[in-house]
């Protein structure tokens, strides 16, 4: 096991690495964190976490309701789309998470 991969565990469980695209980068502050996690926590539980700790904008660009993220919102745990009951550390390998805001789309007849 590599020295990063064993930096990677935490108490707290695992440290996963979140990149903040599109409008999330400018509301977050950052381009990419690391985030300790427990080692069973969701994605709705990490978002909360970032949520508590970006402050009340960072939340209203998530969620458009207590647990109920915007339509317009995409999390892609390791390049893969994401549900809000996935866990961001399955099997115990910590994942890359990825949100993304994606603008909404007018259709047409």
């Amino acid at each position: 096991m590599s020295a990063s991969r064993r930096a990677d565990t935490t108490p707290a469980g695992r440290v996963v690495s979140v990149k903040f695209l599109g409008y999330l980068r400018r509301v977050a502050g950052h381009r990419e964190i690391r985030v300790a996690v427990d080692a069973d926590a969701t994605v709705d539980d990490l978002l909360q976490t970032l949520a508590r700790a970006h402050g009340d904008e960072f939340s209203r660009a998530v969620f458009r309701a207590p647990g109920e993220v915007h339509t317009h919102l995409r999390i892609f745990l390791n390049e893969e789309e994401a549900r809000m009951t996935d866990r961001v550390a399955p099997g115990g390998s910590p994942a890359e998470v990825a949100l993304l805001v994606v603008p909404g789309f007018e259709g047409g007849r």
